[in-house]
């Protein structure tokens, strides 16, 4: 093949299209001469391969990234009063380590297949050390890891009791109560290197109220603040998730009435011509809290009795109210109950009463609208007996006025003051158009 390719005496320089052919021709006598041979060589080949594998296993160097590391010996290290000062997540970051493996389990071998650590048993005093990091592995032997070595700094181990604020956050829904919360412990003991736990002021549990309906029996984790109000970083600490476990009463609210009138009693026993003619408690309404179980059907809150048997007037009454069974009352449990007693009442209308007119001015006439109307008057009976057509008047009060045209209400005048006072009345016409002149 190579004296092919090289210039026959006297030929000029080959060209692209020679070259080719010559290669074709030259692999064309390769696969096709000694095929016998060839294909026994490759079986050959395969067989070999394959004692290599099984028999023979060869090594080979496999690079795995993202191995974790933790530390050991560290409950010796707290043991003898020293503590890791840091967070775990930025101290103990994750490695890369080198792996002899045999090639069956090359394909296999992952970050599950190592463990890395770090022993913390050649500290024995507050310091900074730098410490190398140690890795095994279950499939192979570990070549190197990298990095080799962490650093890190150790503390005095401190312990120390920090007191527990609860706050809120969000709002419950509308109609919905909370209780005061009840913690299981009012503080929490923090134990980890000295100078970090030395910068707690306190915890706080943190309950959220936004679109709860349901009460609170559950742990809720804690923050840790320093006296400025700063979060202090949890993971400094021994105890990483700090919890609290939390009682609260969330529940629905329901505005009760107050049945005052069936609590009155005697209302039949008063004494002639007197009724009772209105029941009024203040406030008229409460509210209570409680289960679904316990609101379902109240209707209203049950007041003591009141009697009123005899009284011939109004009776006023004091009442501690307590709420139904199995709630709990919101407001003021004190109330009052107003209980009117009067004379029975008569009504009469007059009709056709003339209306007149009062204090119009001299050299003045007017002229009315209307010239009668009618009027109902309502009142106790006994001063209704009295009353006869003529002691009832109506007028239009023109004191003042000059001429012109005016819209005026009658108004009512009876016999006596004590018919003025104590009885009622409307008249037919609610104004009239009175028109004045000189």
């Amino acid at each position: 093949f190579p004296q092919q390719l090289q210039k026959k005496e006297g030929q000029s320089e080959m060209t692209k299209n020679d070259i080719g052919t010559i290669i074709l021709n030259w692999l064309k006598g390769f696969f096709t001469k000694n095929l016998a041979l060839k294909i026994v060589s490759l079986l050959f080949a395969m067989l070999i391969w394959g004692y290599v594998m099984v028999e023979v296993n060869p090594k080979r160097v496999k690079t795995i990234t993202d191995v974790p590391i933790s530390f050991s010996g560290e409950s010796s290290l707290h043991d003898r009063g020293l503590a890791v000062r840091g967070d775990r997540d930025d101290i103990l970051r994750n490695v890369t380590v080198r792996v002899k493996v045999q090639l069956t389990d090359y394909t296999g071998l992952d970050a599950s297949d190592i463990s890395a650590s770090v022993s913390l048993r050649p500290v024995n005093k507050a310091d900074t050390y730098k410490l190398k990091i140690d890795a095994t592995s279950s499939l192979g032997t570990v070549e190197n890891v990298s990095p080799s070595e962490i650093t890190i700094e150790v503390d005095e181990l401190a312990t120390m009791l920090v007191p527990i604020d609860v706050e809120y956050s969000g709002e419950l829904p509308e109609g919905y109560w909370k209780s005061e919360p009840t913690l299981a412990s009012q503080s929490i003991k923090v134990s980890g290197p000295r100078d970090d736990v030395s910068t707690i002021s306190k915890a706080i549990c943190t309950i959220n109220l936004e679109d709860r309906t349901t009460s609170y029996n559950e742990a809720i984790l804690l923050k840790y603040v320093d006296k400025n109000g700063d979060e202090i970083d949890t993971a400094l600490f021994l105890d990483t998730l700090p919890s609290v476990v939390v009682k609260m009463d969330v529940l629905r609210i329901v505005e009760l009435p107050i049945n005052a009138a069936e609590a009155v009693l005697g209302a039949d026993a008063l004494p002639a011509n007197y009724e009772v003619y209105d029941v009024v408690a203040t406030p008229p309404t409460v509210r209570v809290v409680g289960s679904e179980s316990a609101l379902s059907g109240l209707t209203g809150i049950q007041i003591e009795n009141i009697d009123v048997s005899g009284s011939s007037s109004s009776v006023q009454q004091n009442i501690e109210i307590t709420a139904p069974e199995g709630t709990t009352l919101l407001d003021d449990p004190n109330i009052t109950v107003y209980v009117g007693i009067r004379e029975k009442q008569d009504s009469v209308q007059f009709k056709g009463v003339p209306v007149e007119t009062k204090g119009l001015a001299k050299k003045l006439t007017a002229e009315l609208s209307a010239a009668e109307c009618d009027v109902n008057i309502t009142g106790r009976t006994s001063l209704m007996k009295l009353l006869q057509r003529k002691d009832v008047s109506v007028y239009v009060d023109l004191t003042g006025l000059a001429a012109g045209t005016y819209k005026i209400t009658p108004m009512v005048s009876l016999a006596s003051k004590e018919m003025q006072t104590d009885l009622r009345w409307t008249v037919s016409l609610p104004e009239v158009t009175v028109t004045i002149k000189e």
